[in-house]
């Protein structure tokens, strides 16, 4: 049944994806691209003797035709002015309304024809509806907060990026125990990353505006609104990932996630205050202390949110708790190794890493 669930839900959100491209590709901004594109490649639309021919009727034929001229001018000004507008911001909010309202509404049709579960009541549907709106306000908040100190000066661009990037998963998966059992319960749970990749993909490809800026200035390094579309992006696919995949089947999805936020995150803040006379002898970048505040971040998030988790009864562990924590802190140890390796990118190598080796040692 399971397989079958998957497949079906792979469809949809192939569905969905195209369905949110195409209204993208319909905003006026993204119109106008191929316009701006085509004249800076200097194209021209007009043969230069039938512009020869054009300027000699309208320098006989002027006096009568003058008022029509500069009407015809006004005209084009104005629809020049108007293709090049860039969307607004009430216009984004709007999309994002539409994007949410078409996934929200597809999930709770799914569910009620039984395709996400055969046990799922109205009742159980109106609860992971009520969660998934109350954890992706929430959400929306946390980042706004974040997003507003980094404007105002009162954050770094690097402490707002690592704030947003260490705890925005591990807020999430507290919500859990909120959802309920059902299979497709992780369809409601997935609502709030994938609404925040379409607002950074949004703002990663949109105009300068002020939103935008702040957002790009709070959640990346240089303030660059193109690497938005790097890093945290990858981040909210992964936490993505790890919800359709795993939720609350087992643990792997949470450690490969807490791995991911607190381990990854602070090994960047304790390697950049700890670690300038303590770098690793290959590789000038990494250093000691940042691997060790890898591990232990790491160990002591995962740690953590497996005891919630379980407490709550949201996932069910048959392993003791000794042994379970000692698999964590080898987890931990391993995905530290891996995020210390110079080739590949360790946004997907380091949360793959700690997954797999979940599944292999808890399971």
């Amino acid at each position: 049944m399971h397989y079958k669930q998957l497949i079906l839900t792979f469809l949809l959100s192939v569905t969905r994806a195209t369905l949110v491209i195409g209204l993208i590709q319909k905003t006026p901004r993204y119109q106008h691209r191929g316009t701006a594109a085509r004249k800076e490649r200097g194209i021209q639309l007009q043969h230069p003797s039938i512009k020869g021919l054009h300027k000699i009727i309208h320098e006989k034929v002027r006096p009568h035709f003058d008022s029509h001229l500069y009407a015809d001018a006004n005209e084009e000004e104005y629809s020049s002015a108007q293709e090049a507008t860039p969307i607004s911001s009430s216009g984004k909010k709007e999309f994002l309304a539409l994007s949410a309202g078409i996934y929200l509404a597809s999930t709770i049709a799914l569910a009620k024809l039984g395709i996400l579960g055969q046990g799922y009541t109205d009742a159980l549907i109106a609860q992971d509806t009520g969660v998934a709106l109350l954890t992706t306000f929430l959400a929306l908040i946390f980042v706004k907060v974040v997003t507003k100190l980094a404007a105002d000066g009162v954050l770094q661009s690097r402490d707002s990026r690592k704030i947003i990037h260490i705890l925005s998963a591990p807020l999430f998966m507290i919500c859990w125990p909120l959802f309920s059992c059902e299979w497709g319960a992780r369809l409601f749970a997935a609502f709030v990353p994938a609404l925040q990749a379409l607002k950074l993909y949004i703002a990663g490809t949109s105009s300068d505006d002020v939103g935008s800026n702040e957002l790009a200035n709070a959640i990346s390094r240089s303030g660059d609104k193109e690497e938005v579309l790097g890093g945290p992006f990858i981040y909210v696919i992964i936490l993505l990932s790890a919800i359709m995949l795993n939720f609350r089947d087992n643990l792997s999805g949470a450690i490969a996630l807490c791995t991911m936020a607190a381990g990854d995150g602070m090994a960047d803040i304790i390697g950049r205050r700890f670690g300038k006379t303590n770098k690793w002898f290959f590789s000038e970048s990494k250093s000691i202390a940042g691997t060790m505040g890898f591990i232990v971040s790491a160990a002591l998030c995962s740690i953590g949110l497996a005891s919630w988790l379980m407490y709550t009864n949201a996932i069910v562990v048959a392993l003791p708790m000794g042994a379970l924590v000692s698999r964590i802190i080898l987890i931990s140890v391993v995905s530290a190794l891996v995020e210390l390796l110079p080739v590949g990118d360790d946004n997907w190598s380091v949360p793959i890493t700690a997954g797999v080796l979940s599944s292999i040692l808890i399971y």
